[in-house]
């Protein structure tokens, strides 16, 4: 029998770090196959080789911001050594990085399907880039109108979550 003991709750990792997490982790899958698909293009079918090897920057700067988000995410960075609940502060990072991830998610969805159509579509290899890009601008137009309506719909989903668990007052959905 144990006395004295104080039952406090720990608090895990914030969800903001958990989520860059695994979007750093998913990033960094996408740069290893698109530097693997460069090389390999680049050996065997050198017209569209260009075609992964524009996504290496972009995955490269994509992989540094999320590092950043994940490097101020972390508990170390939000929270005292005493501190028992999640802070409004927290809170409010966690549903920014929410709508962040969404965000990430759906362009990298609309790019690579923008590429996929366009492979399907187009014959002369050379034209693919380009094929693809005008394919990529145009469902970011139409869809335009709904992408802020996701992103402010998973911070509204992360804000009831993280307010259900610090069992704060609930802001009304505007």
């Amino acid at each position: 029998m144990k006395t004295g003991t104080v039952n406090k709750k720990k608090l895990g990792e914030p969800d903001s770090h958990a989520m860059m997490r695994h979007a750093k982790t998913i990033l960094i899958l996408f740069l290893i196959s698109a530097i693997i698909a460069t090389i390999l293009l680049f050996l065997f079918f050198r017209p569209v080789a260009y075609l992964a090897a524009l996504a290496v920057p972009v995955l490269f700067l994509g992989l540094v911001f999320v590092s950043y988000l994940e490097r101020q995410s972390r508990a170390s960075m939000l929270r005292s050594l005493k501190q028992t609940t999640i802070s409004k502060e927290e809170i409010e990072m966690d549903v920014q990085y929410a709508g962040i991830s969404t965000a990430m998610v759906l362009t990298l969805l609309f790019s690579l399907a923008a590429l996929i159509v366009a492979a399907a579509t187009v014959e002369d290899w050379s034209m693919l880039g380009m094929v693809a890009a005008v394919l990529f601008f145009m469902s970011l137009i139409m869809i335009l109108p709904y992408i802020s309506l996701f992103i402010s719909e998973s911070a509204h989903d992360e804000r009831d979550k993280l307010q259900r668990e610090a069992k704060l007052p609930t802001v009304p959905k505007v």
